[in-house]
């Protein structure tokens, strides 16, 4: 069996495993079927080999743009550097033979990084200052780069980091603090509610109708669309409930993870329970948190929380197979 054909296999396995149509013990069965020996170590090697090639050649340039103290050359250098990429990935992911597909789809989505790099560089070198709405335009404007180049080549890098770029250039944004402490925030949570909503409806109508008619070959689109959504959506709505914000927010976060779980059982749709089931708990361990943690010592918190959680899990468990016989 070719390489390639095991590799197809065993990403669809474990998409059946992750959607909810096969269990465990299947999904050990056909990988230790299909799965190459070594795949991951291999795989490993090769994401590092070019993650090392193209950090070395960003630094060969760097230096020559610093030596000519010009950002207008750096632009121009990077954007070189994209159009080269892209030329390059895109022959490898069309080739028909596909001997190197994740190559080729790794070169795009490193070309895309560039010509956002390049974007920055030329609105520097014009004038311009690198903050206000010049970033955020700048990530929307590759994001729908990368889409049009994800539904051209029919890959799904450009997709995932399409989306990254969308919610991003939205406003959503994360920093490190200091003392290892990071520290994330929506700039408006109701818009990116909206904006994650809109993206799991796509998602479900990309996944359920487009993708088994026309777009075919776009197979997983939906899903990386449907993902983001969840998290984006979950994410807004817990920071709407932070710092004293008013109960009916509490409440719409606790009915929407409800519902995410109820959709799921409905749809037998793994990613909806999954991301129904971790927010509830974070919701629930929120409103532990802002209630008791000043009323308890730190390690009586910590006891009661796990002791809480414990007991959860074990109803659950006994909720789900305690009619079975051994």
């Amino acid at each position: 069996m070719r390489p390639t054909t095991r590799d197809v296999l065993t990403r669809e396995v474990t998409d059946w495993h992750q959607q909810g149509l096969i269990g465990r013990p299947l999904l050990d069965t056909l990988l230790l079927r299909y799965e190459r020996q070594g795949r991951f170590l291999a795989a490993l090697l090769k994401w590092l080999g070019l993650f090392a090639i193209f950090q070395l050649g960003l630094a060969v340039l760097a230096f020559i743009a610093m030596m000519a103290e010009s950002a207008l050359l750096a632009a121009l250098l990077l954007g070189g550097v994209g159009v080269g990429l892209w030329w390059f990935g895109a022959r490898l992911a069309t080739d028909p033979r596909q001997l190197h597909p994740f190559t080729g789809a790794a070169l795009v989505t490193a070309s895309l990084a560039a010509v956002f790099g390049a974007f920055v560089l030329l609105h520097i070198a014009l004038g311009g200052e690198p903050e206000g709405q010049a970033i955020p335009t700048i990530m929307l404007l590759t994001g729908v780069l990368a889409a049009l180049m994800a539904y051209r080549y029919h890959l799904r890098w450009p997709l995932l980091l399409a989306l990254l770029l969308f919610f991003h250039g939205l406003g959503a944004w994360h920093a490190y603090g200091g003392h290892g402490a990071y520290f994330a925030h929506i700039q408006d949570e109701r818009l990116m509610a909206l904006a994650a909503l809109a993206a799991v409806a796509l998602g479900l109508w990309h996944e359920r109708w487009l993708e088994t008619g026309p777009l075919r070959r776009c197979a997983g689109f939906g899903g990386l669309y449907l993902i983001f959504g969840l998290l984006y959506l979950n994410l807004s709505l817990w920071f709407l409930t932070l710092f004293g914000k008013p109960l009916a927010w509490v409440l719409v976060f606790t009915a929407v993870g409800i519902g995410q779980i109820v959709i799921g059982a409905r749809l037998r749709d793994a990613r909806f329970t999954g991301f129904g089931i971790v927010f509830l708990a974070i919701d629930l361990y929120t409103r532990f948190f802002e209630h008791f943690w000043d009323q308890l010592s730190a390690g009586a918190f910590f006891l009661v929380a796990g002791a809480l959680a414990m007991a959860l899990g074990y109803g659950f468990e006994r909720q789900a197979y305690g009619d079975r016989q051994p």
